[in-house]
């Protein structure tokens, strides 16, 4: 068997080999060009006194015992939705448990319509001293710890905030470096820049890929080259709609500048696009981290995972990756082309599937989650 990120007919082989252990059946719901699996909520979460990872002496039950902020658990209904209030800490137990064969391991992300929400979802799991990971041959309760920032969040069973990526090996094996991706930028290219720019890349890393900030307008008609959170939003959004909320109550439009560049003011989110131009082909797949060393004080956090095709079908040639940055103590200025991220290219254990439908987010531009209605 290969090193690479397992494809979603793999996903679908350990499934059924039992790497998930659950009280009710297992029935992912997966496409062919997935890269990886959503992971439902289970009914039992915790309100926190505030983040905690465990060490690697430790259950998640024991960070619960020691930090959490209420006496007894609460359970998730599935007729009525819990709201998660914004600037607290929860802690929600996942449907599955895992249990991974050796030279098997787990990265997660938050789901692209989560992030976009400007909530925290990181997956939390038994010994395990790191966000986002389970070690390759562990047995673990999985948790997820989510913190809504802006918007209050509504949760149930079942509602997926986060997404599993099974990966054979380590990062290092499964990471394309420069060198191999040389080819694959000329013909047919899987990142494309605009004319006269060419892909830059991290110093002193042999892999990594760096995204930058585009200030050019979306479109002439709207001038819009980004989006920013209303302050003191009260309503509670439910994540599982599609096209529910005027996005006018919510956001508000950032206009183009003459100088390219935008003021990020502080404790306040926003939404950008990148230059680069994703077109993901099927033996590859694309793994997405913050990069923000030098730009000022700010945090730049998104869904980190594009699968295999993403950007395939875009008529524009290929489609952007989404920023979503949250200013902090101090207003910060960034600038068209300044560096906001850095992705590594993925193999594929095995070429993913056809997809069997386009993604949701796999012909975006500049685009706020899917449960605000377009901007019109």
């Amino acid at each position: 068997m290969a090193v690479g990120v397992l494809s979603a007919t793999e996903i679908e082989r350990i499934i059924a080999d039992g790497v998930f252990k659950s009280d009710s059946a297992i029935e992912p719901q997966l496409d062919p060009a997935d890269s990886a699996i959503d992971a439902p909520l289970g009914d039992v979460m915790y309100e926190m006194r505030g983040s905690r990872r465990p060490n690697a002496q430790e259950a998640v039950l024991d960070v619960i015992k020691h930090y959490k902020k209420l006496t007894e658990k609460i359970h998730l209904s599935r007729d009525e939705p819990t709201t998660l209030a914004k600037g607290c800490v929860y802690l929600i137990k996942l449907k599955w448990s895992v249990a991974l064969p050796e030279g098997l391991c787990i990265r997660a992300t938050a789901k692209s319509s989560i992030g976009r929400l400007d909530t925290l979802v990181r997956l939390v799991a038994d010994n395990e001293p790191e966000f986002d990971r389970v070690t390759a041959g562990k047995t673990a309760d999985l948790y997820v710890e989510v913190a809504p920032l802006t918007f209050p969040l509504q949760v149930k069973p079942d509602l997926a905030l986060s997404q599993l990526r099974f990966m054979r090996g380590n990062e290092e094996w499964c990471t394309v470096p420069h060198g191999a991706l040389t080819a694959l930028y000329e013909e047919p290219p899987v990142l494309i820049v605009p004319a006269g720019g060419k892909v830059k890349t991290s110093h002193g890393d042999p892999s990594g890929v760096l995204l930058s900030l585009n200030l050019e307008p979306e479109n002439a008609k709207t001038g819009f080259v980004g989006y920013c959170a209303k302050n003191d939003i009260h309503q509670a959004i439910d994540p599982a709609l599609k096209s529910e909320y005027d996005p006018r109550e919510f956001w508000e439009p950032i206009q183009a500048d003459p100088t390219k560049s935008v003021t990020i003011e502080k404790d306040r989110f926003y939404i950008f696009r990148s230059v680069e131009r994703f077109c993901v082909p099927k033996h590859l797949s694309v793994d997405c981290q913050a990069y923000s060393e030098g730009l000022g004080d700010i945090r730049i956090h998104y869904a980190g995972f594009a699968h295999p095709f993403f950007g395939d079908n875009h008529s524009k040639g290929g489609a952007p990756l989404i920023f979503e940055v949250r200013g902090h103590s101090v207003n910060t200025i960034l600038r068209h082309g300044d560096s906001l991220a850095k992705v590594y290219f993925r193999r594929m254990s095995i070429p993913a599937g056809q997809p069997s439908k386009p993604s949701s987010y796999s012909d975006q531009e500049l685009t706020l989650s899917r449960c605000f209605k377009p901007w019109t």
